[in-house]
């Protein structure tokens, strides 16, 4: 369908098939981050005798909490959205919370600690983490924001805080984006999918690998371990801004070479209106020397298969 045809018919499919964006359903947010906190379960369902606690009902409840259930504090980092990496080092104890205070009689700074394991806390110590809860704001959550369920809360929360993930995962979304198409194919044909590894990791599978390529790190390399056999796929999305196609065609023929000596194939999957539109005499420099230069269009309507098989029965 794809392999068969001549370079110019594959630039014709190529160019009249571009894609305007590179994201995906699973770019907006990764559910996998929006979890993880089973072992506050007690303590998230406990805390919810905060809500909608009057002026003078608030400190008891605060206190018989917190005297009951002192784990509870461990809990605080996760209402007001600390990154999941600070609030990993304050539940292991390592490090302490530091807030600093402007009032002129005052401490420059108070240090606060939500150890996982708590243990019996006084009455100072409640005094404490009371101050803490009404002047980051929490008592004002639990008292006009949240309405029922602090797990409800805490998932809002949680997605809020991987919208930030998704500057990470900006240059990896095209990549996300044709992932499960890899995983489909692979799957049916019993292949290894390797995502985001270097090719020193080849040498599990009994590849001879240099040390010139060794550290380089591949999207995806797809393996047979029985005949070994491997295939390394490069995917990326290029925007007009900034793109620079002369450079980009020719590291990827430079790459397909190298990996040639050691006997792994190679193909570039590429994708991207704006700059793909503007650069026919790269484009046409990439199917004269790349055995397999496709977009997202191919991959997903055969071409991948058809290089799978290719590759992989010879």
């Amino acid at each position: 369908m794809f392999i068969d045809k001549t370079p110019s018919e594959r630039i014709e499919i190529f160019t009249q098939n571009l894609l305007p964006t590179n994201r995906g359903f699973n770019y907006y947010v990764d559910w996998s981050n929006v979890g993880g906190y089973d072992h506050l379960l007690v303590e998230i369902h406990a805390i919810d005798v905060l809500i909608a606690a009057s002026d003078d009902d608030f400190y008891p409840k605060f206190k018989t909490l917190l005297q009951r259930l002192p784990t509870t504090t461990a809990l605080f980092p996760l209402l007001f959205g600390l990154a999941k990496e600070e609030r990993k080092k304050l539940h292991k104890g390592k490090n302490a919370l530091l807030i600093i205070q402007d009032e002129i009689d005052s401490a420059d700074n108070l240090e606060f600690r939500f150890p996982l394991k708590a243990e019996a806390l006084t009455d100072e110590d409640i005094d404490n983490y009371y101050l803490f809860f009404v002047q980051i704001g929490l008592k004002h959550l639990y008292q006009h924001i949240i309405e029922k369920s602090t797990a409800d809360y805490i998932a809002g929360v949680l997605v809020g805080l991987d919208s930030n993930g998704r500057k990470n995962r900006g240059g990896m979304a095209f990549e996300l984006a044709c992932m499960p198409i890899f995983e489909k194919v692979c799957s049916k044909h019993k292949l290894i999918l390797l995502s985001q590894k270097k090719f020193k990791e080849l040498r599990k599978y009994g590849f001879d690998i240099s040390k010139d390529v060794e550290n380089r790190k591949a999207d995806f390399i797809v393996v047979d371990r029985e005949n070994r056999k491997a295939m390394n796929f490069e995917v990326n999305f290029f925007n007009g801004t900034g793109s620079k196609p002369e450079e980009i065609i020719d590291s990827y023929i430079t790459r397909q070479n190298n990996l040639a000596q050691i006997g792994i194939a190679f193909s570039l999957v590429t994708d991207g209106n704006d700059c793909w539109q503007n650069a026919q005499n790269q484009l046409k420099k990439g199917f004269r020397h790349m055995n397999y230069l496709q977009n997202f269009y191919m991959l997903k309507r055969g071409m991948l298969e058809e290089i799978i098989k290719e590759v992989f029965s010879k």
